[in-house]
């Protein structure tokens, strides 16, 4: 559990790690099934990392009762050029934004170790939740005012 201000206001967020590992993969259908918002995270320094994001996309979208706040993230940024320069294959910014343009959803790059944009993803990820949320629940308000309308002027609105 963790509260972070976000523009403006106190948000209460509960996060979950799973780092990706095959034995929580059952698990974490549930929690896609309640979950508000998911961030996927790869590892910008390891290929297997980043093509496992659309099975964890596909799953997600399964999951879940109707399409959620996803972001994906790139991690470990501050590995890279180390990475490439001992002849590892790296994910370039121009792939993660592909792919999170073939998801659908968004795309930041970030470090764990140094920090470098942890919370603003995290930030980024609560607007779009709180956007979704305030979509939800003025769609449900005009529905409701809706029916109220029907009902006070009799069958078929008259």
């Amino acid at each position: 559990m963790r509260t972070i201000r976000v523009d403006g206001r106190n948000v209460a967020v509960q996060l979950w790690d799973t780092a990706g590992q095959e034995r929580f993969r059952s698990i974490t259908k549930s929690y896609f099934r309640k979950a508000d918002g998911v961030m996927l995270l790869y590892d910008c320094t390891c290929e297997h990392s980043f093509l496992n994001v659309r099975n964890w996309v596909e799953d997600i979208d399964k999951a879940a009762m109707q399409r959620i706040p996803l972001m994906i993230v790139a991690n470990k940024t501050d590995l890279r050029a180390v990475a490439i320069k001992s002849g590892a294959t790296c994910i370039t910014t121009e792939q993660g934004e592909k792919l999170a343009k073939d998801c659908d959803t968004t795309f930041m790059e970030a470090s764990a170790k140094d920090g470098s944009n942890v919370l603003r993803a995290l930030s980024n990820l609560i607007r779009s939740m709180s956007t979704y949320q305030d979509l939800q629940m003025s769609a449900s308000t005009m529905q409701l005012c809706d029916l109220k309308d029907k009902k006070s002027k009799g069958c078929c609105g008259k």
